[in-house]
């Protein structure tokens, strides 16, 4: 209820608000006054809605969010068809309640599958929903996980990493998209006009940068520094093969060797020019500039490090033992098999094992700093839940500081019952919410991506 909170303390509420009929309509017929201007109240629904995206609540309750989605459509055609202010007023009355229902409905799924949901957020703000390419394909997904909404609890960790795998897919095709585009369109354009015969050594050269920079995208997706560069040739080859075919439309029979050498003299004479506008450039300038390549080139390492090391503490654990997630620039492994006795807080001798693969996957990354939450059921009080849950975390922490980690920062913390991944309702429930997550920070992390 925090986001709607959020949302609906942006409305101002006056003392000339519609008379409340009945306890039923309070909400829907009182948020807004009848003196409010509709069009500005209904751009205010449009982004009330647009926000609630961001916090995946169209997933996480479809049917609301859909019948808010549709008041909203019925409020703008009142308007255009000229309908009484009161009446296109009591459509976003309508869809504002529709709204409220859906934070209401989605609120106890937030966190039940959070790489998922994660995942479709970075594909969203890499344009997935903007792209015509790909807006069907992301709008299946999304409907597939709709229909699963109220049983996130009870898929497998195998189905969620697919839905994950799914959205990440997306991500990199939106990416691909907007930074290699042009070219691609570029390079379409050139294979129409016979380019493979006219200017063989280009068009190939062309090929191989295009697909080179969508593999370093792949690659690194959420670091753009990670792929600038191979994007960079990628475009300037594009651009070159576009010029070199225009010359040689506009010099019938011109040979690709003849061609490239007309280009060339073209780009050392613009080059000439920039050079020359630039040449008061500072030594100070150069040497920022040098640092902040350093500061690229590490970061784009640390985030193929933690590509790998997602991969191998994934293969490492089995599904039921622990789960590893990209967190922006941190590796968070999910403990899902401590075993702790009831109400203690000692290590069981069987989590060992895997207390000792999270060692080794923090030595691959050669962790900067490491963060142990430890998280609770709800059985019991709140104050005994804390203090086991920071008992534990605690535990844990001091088992990675005596086991290779005793030169860096190992924080523990504890949070109770505050942050459940599942329902509290069954024993299925509370097994998964006992647990330990292990927030692992490489050197040289880069921010959420």
């Amino acid at each position: 209820m925090i986001q709607w909170n959020k949302f609906i303390s942006t409305v101002a509420l006056t003392v000339g608000s519609v008379a409340i009929i009945s306890c039923s309509s309070s909400v829907e017929m009182g948020d807004i006054p009848s003196t409010a201007n509709p069009q500005t109240e209904i751009s205010k629904l449009e982004q009330m809605l647009n926000d609630a995206v961001t916090t995946n609540v169209d997933v996480l309750a479809p049917k609301e969010f859909k019948n808010s989605h549709e008041m909203l459509k019925e409020a703008k055609s009142d308007l255009a068809d000229g309908e009484k202010q009161e009446e296109v007023l009591n459509d976003v009355r309508r869809g504002r309640t529709q709204l409220r229902k859906a934070y209401e409905v989605s609120e106890p799924r937030q966190g039940q599958a959070p790489g998922v949901f994660e995942s479709r957020q970075y594909a969203i703000q890499a344009g997935a929903m903007d792209k015509s390419e790909l807006k069907s394909d992301l709008k299946e997904i999304d409907s597939d996980l709709s229909n699963k909404a109220d049983s996130l609890t009870k898929m497998s960790a195998y189905e969620l990493s697919q839905f994950q795998k799914q959205y990440v897919d997306i991500e990199k095709r939106a990416v691909t998209i907007t930074e290699l585009g042009s070219s691609q369109a570029m390079l379409n354009g050139a294979d129409k006009d016979d380019a493979e015969s006219k200017a063989p050594n280009v068009f190939k050269k062309t090929e191989m940068a295009l697909k080179n920079a969508e593999s370093m995208i792949s690659t690194n997706v959420r670091n753009p520094t990670g792929y600038q560069k191979s994007v960079d040739q990628a475009n300037k080859q594009a651009i070159q093969l576009n010029q070199v075919m225009l010359m040689i439309k506009q010099n019938k029979n011109l040979s690709e060797k003849a061609a490239l050498r007309m280009v060339s003299q073209n780009t050392q004479i613009s080059n000439l020019k920039t050079e020359l506008t630039d040449s008061e450039q500072s030594n100070d300038q150069l040497s920022t500039d040098l640092k902040k390549s350093n500061v690229n080139l590490d970061s784009a390492q640390a985030s193929n490090e933690i590509q790998k090391a997602l991969e191998a503490a994934r293969a490492q654990f089995s599904s039921d033992e622990a789960e590893a997630y990209q967190q922006g620039g941190n590796l968070l492994i999910r403990m899902k098999k401590m075993n702790f006795t009831s109400g203690q807080s000692g290590l069981p001798a069987s989590s060992l094992a895997s207390l000792a693969k999270v060692s080794e996957v923090a030595k691959t990354l050669n962790a900067q700093s490491i963060t142990v939450e430890g998280h609770t059921d709800s059985t019991g009080s709140e104050a005994t839940n804390m203090t086991i849950s920071e008992a534990r975390a605690e535990a844990v922490a001091t088992y990675l500081k005596s086991n290779g980690f005793d030169d860096i920062e190992v924080q523990s913390t504890g949070f109770g019952f505050q942050k459940p991944i599942a329902t509290n309702k069954s024993k299925e429930g509370r097994t998964l919410n006992r647990r330990v997550d292990i927030v692992i920070t490489p050197k040289n992390s880069t921010t959420v991506q």
